[in-house]
């Protein structure tokens, strides 16, 4: 089949890798390494010329990356021209968008999440937070990518962020408790109430190690976690899945796509930090590649109705992010992946590196952001793969400015 996939980073990237493995690819909006996989590529256009250019070119499927053209409503478009699609209409993505909608369904719903308040107004902010017991986490609403979110220890803290932002009812602040536990992420493929659960997998949002300092788009993650047992899974499932789907579907917002559910295993069970319409990013690049049959195709029986299965390997995946100096705050220096990690990435059977934002200079792979690509180990347990990938990684850097996280995996036992 040909297969378009919208957006062009690290998680895009990882989509095109698991669905080339089957099928022709054709990429919009995709990266210099992307357009060394795909069929066709060009530049993201308007949501009517993506269109055009699926009938144009015999596209079977279009799979959405990114947010921001779900937000935007690109869905919508494709399903008016009856054009297959996996992903949320613009109002079902109001799951990740908006935070204060996320947190109405799931109060309707029933689903376990922090107390919280939402404002619009700063100083009726600063009175509650005044009386309040802390940590408090202070969540801006809308799109942020992964950030936006910041755990205030002290009313200092808090005051601090407030100062930083304008609150009125276009741009509200939820204001909700902290949860203390170990955190987890569990996608599904979604077709209104029918899903298949993909492998749970951790983030590592914090930029320095001992997961310390401001949160970043995640510096790693590993699939499985030891520490998620089958009874914490099928808790999530049935308390957290199952009642947010229905409710969503109750709500006349019925959800496509994937729904990504950022979990929190407490004292007193499985309570939901947040939710996305779309993939995590690092998840998915150590989810997918634990995935061994069509993935494409099986997004294609859902949508027809049916509950496909998904063959997933019982190897550990684990991934570390390469940064650029200076992230999440101003970059300092845009590096090159060095040639020497690259073959030796090449070299490894078990090994692999996915773009996340980088350019093609004269064969040399350059930095543009951030997060400039996660390298993946897999093996039969986490000890094995952090020792082989932190010594990959470090042989394979040399003297490079790129920044990397060591303690990767090192929570999810």
């Amino acid at each position: 089949m040909k297969i378009m996939i919208v957006g062009g980073g690290g998680r895009e990237m990882a989509l095109v890798e698991a669905v080339a493995r089957f099928h022709e690819v054709v990429s919009a909006g995709g990266s210099d390494a992307i357009a060394e996989i795909a069929s066709h590529a060009f530049p993201l256009l308007s949501w009517d010329e993506l269109a055009d250019e699926a009938v144009r070119l015999g596209v079977d499927l279009t799979i959405i990356g990114p947010e921001a053209p779900l937000a935007g409503g690109i869905v919508d478009v494709f399903q008016a021209r009856g054009l297959p699609i996996f992903g949320p209409t613009q109002a079902a993505a109001q799951i990740e968008s908006s935070k204060a909608f996320a947190k109405e369904i799931m109060t309707a719903a029933g689903v376990p999440t922090a107390a919280y308040r939402v404002f619009t107004d700063s100083q009726a902010a600063r009175e509650y937070l005044a009386a309040a017991s802390f940590p408090q986490v202070l969540k801006e609403n809308g799109l942020r990518a992964g950030k936006g979110v910041t755990i205030c220890k002290t009313l200092e803290e808090a005051d601090a962020v407030l100062r930083e932002i304008e609150l009125d009812h276009e741009n509200p602040l939820l204001i909700e408790d902290f949860l203390e536990g170990f955190e987890f992420s569990l996608i599904v493929m979604a077709n209104g109430t029918n899903f298949v659960a993909l492998p749970v997998a951790q983030d590592h949002k914090p930029i320095g190690e001992g997961n310390i300092g401001a949160n970043t788009g995640g510096m790693g993650a590993i699939s499985p976690v030891p520490r998620v047992t089958q009874a914490i899974y099928d808790e999530a499932v049935e308390r957290v899945i199952v009642p947010t789907l229905a409710q969503m579907a109750a709500n006349g917002t019925p959800f496509t796509g994937f729904l990504y559910a950022g979990l929190i295993q407490t004292a007193a069970g499985v309570r939901v930090i947040e939710f996305n319409a779309r993939l995590g990013d690092p998840e998915c690049e150590v989810i997918l590649p634990r995935i061994e049959n069509d993935l494409a195709g099986a997004i294609l029986d859902l949508l027809a109705g049916n509950t496909p299965h998904v063959e997933v390997s019982e190897e550990f995946c684990l991934g570390i992010v390469l940064s650029s100096p200076g992230y999440p705050g101003a970059i300092s220096e845009f590096p090159q992946i060095p040639s020497s990690l690259l073959a030796a990435v090449d070299a490894h059977p078990q090994a692999g590196l996915t773009h996340m934002g980088t350019r093609c200079e004269q064969g040399a792979w350059i930095a543009t952001g951030g997060r400039v690509a996660i390298v993946t180990m897999k093996g039969s347990n986490i000890d094995q793969c952090r020792a082989e990938l932190l010594k990959l990684i470090s042989d394979g850097l040399g003297d490079s400015a790129l920044y990397w996280r060591r303690d990767i995996g090192a929570f999810a036992s």
